[in-house]
């Protein structure tokens, strides 16, 4: 729980810390483009009241329908203590704050395994931070609900990198 807060702290002061502020010229997240990336959590970066530890692992997509607005798509795979593998397919939609590179996002997860199928609805905040024009690394907090067992129910830290074009 510690190692938690200490993140999402370490993520608001780099927040903070490095804010983009863009003239109206330079529009990152404008309409028509598109977006892959790859994010990873667990490993003892999240709660979840069922699960000692996890292992998440997921590609996601995206395509800017309008200027800072973002429809997304996620696969993904995750690996618990005390339970089967799950597979994860999910969509959602992604608001940017154009002037810092801050994010809002909302996405509807079906997850399944052997014997276990869940819908899990997800609201995450996070910070596309650009190491290239294009390139960009993105922390994100996120909240997952279980619809199936709140045990399964949690928060955590997620890391991923992105690319934009």
């Amino acid at each position: 729980m510690k190692k938690l807060m200490m993140a999402a702290i370490a993520l608001l002061m780099a927040v903070s810390a490095n804010a983009q502020y863009l003239n109206d010229s330079e529009k990152v997240f404008s309409q028509d483009k598109w977006y892959v990336g790859a994010s990873l959590s667990g490993l003892d970066l999240n709660y979840h009241k069922g699960s000692d530890w996890t292992f998440d692992l997921h590609a996601k997509g995206g395509y800017l329908i309008a200027d800072d607005w973002m429809i997304t798509g996620v696969v993904g795979y995750q690996d618990q203590t005390d339970f089967p593998s799950i597979l994860t397919l999910g969509a959602g939609l992604r608001y940017y704050f154009e002037s810092c590179g801050l994010y809002a996002g909302a996405t509807a997860k079906y997850m399944h395994c052997d014997d276990f199928s869940d819908f899990r609805p997800e609201l995450s905040v996070g910070y596309a931070y650009f190491l290239t024009g294009k390139l960009t690394v993105e922390p994100e907090v996120y909240y997952e609900h279980s619809t199936k067992d709140s045990n399964y129910s949690g928060f955590g830290v997620r890391l991923g990198f992105g690319i934009y074009f």
